[in-house]
C-alpha cells in the first residue's frame, strides 16, 4: 500500500497547481457608443420604412399631418400601409386590420429590407475600419475632455 505525503505538501512526481494569484480587474465600458448608436438607427430606419411605412420615432409614438401622439393609420403613396406601434398592440379600433396590413407590407418588402439590413451592416464595418484612426483621435479628445468614461466615437 502507497504511503500518502503529510497534508500540505506535494510529492515530486505530481504537477503544481494553479495558483491563485490575483490579476488587476479590467473595468469594461459601460457608456455610450455613437458609432453603434448610428447604426442602429440606420437599422430601424430601414425596417420601420419597410415594414410599417414610418419611421422609428413616429412608430413609437405615432405621427399624422397635425403631429405626434395621435393615431395613424394612413396609406403612403406607395401604396404601403403606415402603422404605428399602438395600431399593432390594438389601441385603436382597427387592430386586426392593422396587423394585417403590417403582415402585407412585411410579405411585400421582405427581401428589399434584408438587402438593405445586410448593406447597411456590411458598410458600417467598412467604415468602421477606415475611420478607424480617426476615431481614436476622437476618443482621445473626449477623454481629455472629461467623457471618456461615457462616451466613445
Amino acid at each position: 500500500m502507497p504511503v500518502r505525503p503529510p497534508s500540505g505538501t506535494r510529492p515530486d512526481n505530481m504537477p503544481r497547481g494553479r495558483r491563485n494569484t490575483s490579476r488587476p480587474r479590467r473595468r469594461r465600458f459601460t457608456g455610450i457608443n455613437l458609432w453603434n448608436t448610428a447604426e442602429s438607427l440606420v437599422q430601424a430606419n430601414i425596417i420601420t420604412q419597410n415594414f410599417f411605412g414610418t419611421d422609428p420615432l413616429a412608430f413609437l409614438v405615432g405621427k399624422t399631418s397635425s403631429g405626434y401622439g395621435q393615431a395613424q393609420l394612413a396609406v403612403s403613396n406607395t401604396g404601403q400601409v403606415r402603422i404605428g406601434i399602438g395600431e399593432l398592440i390594438g389601441l385603436t379600433n382597427s387592430g386586426e386590420a392593422n396587423r394585417t396590413a403590417a403582415w402585407n407590407n412585411m410579405k411585400r418588402n421582405w427581401l428589399k429590407t434584408t438587402g438593405q439590413v445586410v448593406g447597411t451592416r456590411v458598410g458600417f464595418m467598412v467604415a468602421k475600419k477606415l475611420t478607424r484612426k480617426f476615431r481614436s483621435q476622437m476618443n482621445a479628445g473626449i477623454k481629455m475632455v472629461g467623457l471618456g468614461n461615457e462616451v466613445r466615437v
